[in-house]
């Protein structure tokens, strides 16, 4: 196994935190006469990036808004809570008509079956059994699209979309 050298103890005063490439990258730069320098710098850029993830600026953005606009946080706070308040309201529109569906589907298939009942009752039975049919297989149908929602209630959200 080769031991690369170590640098000088100024050197490593200077970037502790560095691993052994860096030296060499170092050390490599400092080898460079002053011209050189100059040259490699025109073609190299370090930048820092730094990444966020959420539906808000990061607090260090969000003081930088305010310090070029006072209450910009502020705004920006007000603006994703009624965002928020507006997603909530539509779901809870999406879950009412939901329930409509549902309670209007039990009531058709209900409905069916009692005229069913009420034919057979009064001796027409010709009208009385596709009523009868009709209504069950409605309830029924009734019965097995709740309980698909259901288990698509219960399934983890797909990831969203990022093609655009």
């Amino acid at each position: 196994m080769e031991r690369k050298p170590r640098p000088p103890k100024d050197a490593q005063s200077e970037a502790q935190q560095a691993s052994p490439t860096d030296w060499d990258l170092h050390q490599f730069v400092a080898s460079l006469p002053d011209d050189k320098k100059i040259e490699l710098y025109k073609f190299l850029e370090i930048s820092v990036e730094t990444t966020f993830a959420g539906p808000l600026p990061s607090p260090d953005d969000l003081k930088k808004y305010n310090e070029v606009l006072p209450d910009a946080a502020d705004r920006i706070m007000n603006m994703a809570e009624k965002e928020q308040q507006i997603r909530a309201d539509g779901q809870a529109g999406i879950l009412a008509n939901d329930r409509l569906r549902i309670n209007r589907a039990t009531l058709l298939g209900v409905s069916l079956i009692v005229v069913a009942g009420i034919a057979t009752w009064l001796g027409r039975t010709e009208i009385a059994l596709p009523l009868g049919l009709v209504g069950t297989v409605a309830a029924i149908l009734r019965q097995v699209m709740d309980w698909l929602d259901q288990r698509q209630s219960r399934r983890p959200p797909s990831p969203p979309d990022e093609t655009g």
